[in-house]
């Protein structure tokens, strides 16, 4: 029988990508957590990973056991919080970014109230700038946001590839020079990343429209008013992707996605309840986003 601390080992380490961090989660040693991979890997009769200087990667065996780890961990987490849930009560203030408000935030709210109808929930959308600035200020307890910078209350959650797009009935558009831009206002992250990439690939622009919400940028978007810069899993309907390489315009960097939580609210039963319940839902996800472990981690901007 294959105990499940091999399997929360076996998840960590493909998540985190390295033994260090996978260690560092899991509150155990390198050696520890080695040993343990080793006695799955015994029990299976299979290596389950690919060891280099830099990375631990999936060989096809593990990539076998992957979704059979995330499923049985998952009843279990399942299992605990529906016994755990009618103890959890409290209010938790959330700030997210719109993107994954409009896209991922149904799922989570769902599955989080099923569990814990004891928790109320209060929710802001916005642009990420502005939603740290408020949790700084004490309006939210997590916020759930695109930053570069990371402090000792960031939690990675996961990269998703920033890409450009246009509208289907302006396939061109990406050839006019200042290439016309539909962009969120600033402080946007999208925005700031999409400039700097012109700007280093020496390509002028102008920026044509713009719009504090997906929808209005949407709408910009379709009406051919200016390419713009999504999250590959978070593109709206009604816009396409365009190849950067035939385009002629500059590659983008990932998106990075973190929760940070407000100090003083760690001991909150409701709050850890709302942040595991949004990494379950990142982690279960099909789709074409980086793992966490090439998510940004504790660094300067």
């Amino acid at each position: 029988m294959i105990h499940t601390d091999l399997l929360e080992s076996f998840l960590a380490l493909v998540e985190e990508g390295s033994f260090t961090f996978a260690a560092e989660r899991m509150g155990l040693t390198q050696s520890t957590v080695s040993q343990q991979i080793r006695r799955l890997e015994a029990q299976l009769g299979q290596r389950l990973f690919h060891r280099s200087t830099h990375r631990v990667t999936l060989l096809p065996e593990g990539e076998r056991l992957l979704p059979h780890a995330r499923r049985i961990l998952g009843a279990i987490r399942d299992a605990e919080n529906d016994f755990a849930a009618p103890n959890v009560t409290g209010h938790v203030k959330l700030g997210v970014a719109e993107d994954f408000a409009t896209s991922r935030l149904p799922d989570i709210l769902r599955r989080f109230r099923r569990f814990y109808p004891g928790v109320t929930l209060q929710i802001e959308v916005g642009l990420s700038g502005n939603l740290l600035d408020k949790l700084h200020a004490g309006f939210f307890d997590i916020a759930l946001i695109k930053t570069r910078t990371a402090n000792q209350q960031s939690e990675p959650l996961m990269a998703d590839p920033l890409v450009w797009v246009a509208s289907p009935e302006e396939p061109d558009l990406y050839n006019q020079r200042p290439l016309p831009l539909a962009l969120h206002p600033e402080p946007s992250l999208s925005r700031k990343m999409a400039l700097e990439a012109l700007n280093a690939a020496r390509i002028p622009f102008t920026i044509t429209h713009t719009s504090l919400s997906i929808t209005g940028l949407r709408a910009g978007v379709i009406a051919g008013l200016g390419v713009s810069a999504f999250g590959r899993s978070f593109i709206p309907d009604g816009v396409q992707i365009i190849d950067a390489r035939t385009a002629g315009l500059p590659p983008l960097p990932d998106l990075p996605f973190v929760l940070e939580q407000q100090k003083g609210t760690q001991g909150s039963q409701a709050v850890t309840a709302l942040i595991r319940a949004i990494h379950e839902n990142v982690a279960l996800l099909d789709q074409h986003t980086l793992p966490l472990s090439q998510s940004p981690r504790k660094t300067s901007p």
